[in-house]
């Protein structure tokens, strides 16, 4: 049956679910999860800079864990949030939420960290992660060595980070949302580490929803779902979606 609904829709018998029209208030760009792979970030950058360079930059997230570069990465990133030259906006992905967690609460939580790339953020700071690293006494030890080597206003910045940034009929969020909800800036609805029914549910809002988070073989625009995670960390390939009023182009850098 799902193939002969398909055939159906390829022929304009069935209409597609969602049928909005991509409508930002003004063009901007937004930029997949970069995972600690400051080289792919420099060099989609430098592109951008080249074709669009007066456009606003939304970054979804997950900076940071299991490439190897996070400090720069988080780095590069506040210098230019902080620039007044462009509108940059930094969103809090969920590898984020659980760096901040281990500072707030290392002996908890270090071992879900480390075990989900915590480790290669530590070594870019400059912190070892000894063989007993999940024993209480490490885990305050690499949060205190941590702490000192981001420092305080590098962790003050991360822990600003905005949910939401929304444009016209689009909002990008690091995990898209629950379809069946409006876009609420609070950790919930998915925002941060997804939700089942937003792969599967179109909204029915006409919200389009820019996201990262699952990783996609190519990088793709449909059913109000702009997916833009092409797993740098394991690809090499970080992706940026173009976003226009009534369309949507890709830009993927190796």
């Amino acid at each position: 049956m799902t193939g002969f609904r398909n055939l159906l829709r390829r022929m304009g018998a069935i209409k597609p679910e969602f049928q909005a029209e991509i409508a930002p208030e003004h063009p901007f760009v937004a930029i997949g999860d970069i995972h600690g792979r400051d080289d792919l970030l420099g060099n989609l950058l430098k592109q951008l800079e080249e074709q669009v360079p007066n456009l606003p930059l939304v970054f979804a997230g997950d900076y940071v864990d299991r490439g190897p570069d996070s400090a720069k990465v988080l780095a590069r990133l506040m210098a230019l949030s902080e620039s007044p030259l462009k509108s940059i906006t930094c969103l809090m992905g969920n590898h984020e939420t659980i760096l901040l967690d281990f500072l707030d609460h290392p002996e908890s939580m270090a071992r879900q960290w480390l075990r989900n790339g915590g480790v290669a953020t530590l070594e870019s700071f400059g912190v070892s992660v000894p063989d007993d690293s999940a024993s209480p006494k490490a885990a305050r030890l690499m949060r205190d060595q941590l702490v000192e080597t981001m420092g305080t206003q590098m962790i003050a910045w991360l822990r600003s980070r905005p949910l939401v940034w929304q444009s016209g009929n689009v909002a990008a969020t690091h995990a898209g949302a629950d379809p069946k909800c409006p876009i609420e800036p609070r950790r919930g609805h998915g925002l941060l580490w997804g939700h089942p029914d937003f792969l599967k549910t179109p909204r029915k809002d006409g919200l389009w929803i820019v996201h990262g988070h699952f990783i996609v073989d190519a990088p793709c625009a449909e059913q109000g779902r702009i997916s833009i995670d092409t797993g740098a960390y394991r690809t090499g390939r970080l992706t940026a979606a173009i976003v226009e009023p009534g369309n949507v182009t890709f830009l993927t850098c190796e």
